[in-house]
């Protein structure tokens, strides 16, 4: 019962820490940075566009590449990020929205740049772009208010709990510790019942409880793995980093994958461990069974 108890408990703490490594790499990742390459793009394209707009040689050049560029990237991004972002449901009804809205957004640049000659009309338009751009309803606080919502789901894939801190501070130790006691106790009791130097299955059964101890590490290292994902992923020059951030991440948590891994072999240990300490111990339970008859 102690054995079933401790696997199940050990199998738990395990896959609690390292079930999101891939979804922090695969999925967290690409839509946090896509949502912060088109804030930062959008908030840069309309300085761009006005002056551009403002320009002399306006006339001749059109709107700046530079314009064109970051408005192209913000586009791109949101029709990237829309796909597969995490933040529910809610998330992708904002980048829909939002990504309508950036389209409405290059249009007003477009007629501030062909009424460039009538100033009342070209500040109208430009502040009209402004305004669907930066109030509080237009694009960059909706944006923001999905990136918001993003690093909350972060937050969940990389925090160590409450419930995990319980698990491997206190019940995985105190059940593995109890299991060895149990075993050694019983190995002493076998010795002095039945003369018996040593019981091999049962100091193969202890023996294999060290099988703790890098588990242990591995939960350490995936977690300080994930902490640092984290803290990449939420600095405030991500918007213009993306791709090194990316890259940081990725080898951040190249590791933690095959260390996820592991969970599959803790119920293998299990059942292995349940069978050394049966095969341990039946003819010993048989034995006595005979000689107190």
């Amino acid at each position: 019962m102690v054995t079933a108890v401790a696997v199940a408990a050990l199998l738990a703490g395990y896959y609690g820490v390292s079930r999101n490594s891939k979804a922090v790499t695969d999925r967290s990742t690409p839509a946090i940075l896509q949502v912060a390459a088109a804030i930062d793009a959008l908030d840069a394209s309309y300085d761009e566009a006005e002056r551009s707009i403002s320009s002399p040689t306006a006339e001749f050049e059109g709107l700046n590449e530079e314009y064109r560029n970051k408005l192209s990237t913000a586009k791109q991004s949101l029709a990237q990020v829309s796909k597969s972002t995490i933040g529910g449901e809610s998330a992708r009804g904002s980048l829909r929205t939002a990504a309508a809205l950036v389209t409405s957004y290059g249009d007003t640049v477009e007629q501030a740049y062909a009424t460039r000659d009538n100033p009342t009309l070209r500040d109208a338009y430009l502040g009209y772009a402004d305004s669907i751009l930066r109030h509080n309803s237009g694009i960059l606080h909706r944006l923001k208010e999905v990136q918001k919502r993003q690093f909350d789901v972060l937050d969940d894939q990389t925090s160590f709990g409450w419930l995990l801190a319980f698990a491997w501070w206190l019940l995985v130790p105190g059940l593995f510790l109890t299991l060895a006691a149990l075993l050694v106790h019983t190995q002493r009791f076998l010795r002095r019942r039945f003369r018996r130097l040593v019981n091999p299955w049962l100091a193969a059964a202890t023996a294999l409880l060290v099988a703790l101890l890098p588990l242990a590490v591995f939960t350490y290292q995936t977690q300080d793995r994930l902490e640092s994902a984290r803290t990449s992923l939420t600095n405030s020059k991500i918007g213009r980093t993306g791709g090194p951030t990316a890259r940081k991440v990725a080898r951040t948590m190249r590791n933690a994958h095959w260390q996820a891994g592991a969970v599959g072999w803790i119920p293998v240990g299990g059942a292995v461990l349940a069978a050394l300490i049966v095969v341990g111990l039946q003819p010993r339970i048989d034995e006595y069974r005979f000689q107190s008859r």
